[in-house]
């Protein structure tokens, strides 16, 4: 748990520079998957599915991009001209719209190096891929173990990348 700790406080820091040197907006993808293994086969395989999304859709708008690997799975860095509320939106849309948009997490940061969350431009929060509640409240009351939740997670990304 320490490795994936540190891991992200080095991608936060990688985003913080990243800001500096661009004065503009970085979206940052990488797979919601539970559990302290964050590079198992599944992970890396629906990893390689987001990162054809998020090129997709930012390369016209983008500056500058990188694929940091560590003890937190892999990510997709990505400076954008766009705005934080447009990169926000794109965000939103693909994890919205995709199968496999429930393990995607795809944040935007803005210049002042804090994200944007869905709260902030009125969206509900995230749910629960396997109950569909809020999954900060599900979380908070642990409603389903660890295993059942990989399991779950597993099981969506076998159905669509396998």
């Amino acid at each position: 748990m320490k490795d994936i700790l540190q891991d992200r406080e080095e991608r936060y820091n990688t985003i913080l520079d990243l800001i500096s040197k661009y004065q503009l907006p970085v979206v940052c993808g990488k797979i919601n998957y539970p559990g302290n293994h964050k590079n198992t086969v599944e992970a890396l395989k629906v990893f390689e599915v987001l990162q054809q999304l998020l090129t997709s859709r930012y390369t016209a708008d983008s500056v500058f991009t990188e694929i940091l690997s560590g003890a937190d799975g892999k990510s997709l860095l990505i400076v954008t001209k766009l705005t934080t509320l447009e990169a926000k939106q794109a965000a939103i849309h693909i994890e919205s719209n995709h199968p496999l948009g429930r393990v995607f997490d795809i944040d935007v940061y803005k210049e002042d190096g804090t994200s944007i969350g869905r709260g902030d431009i009125g969206l509900e929060s995230r749910r629960c891929i396997l109950c569909n509640e809020d999954a900060r409240v599900c979380m908070r009351v642990k409603n389903h173990s660890l295993e059942e939740i990989i399991d779950g997670v597993n099981k969506l990304i076998r159905k669509h990348c396998f």
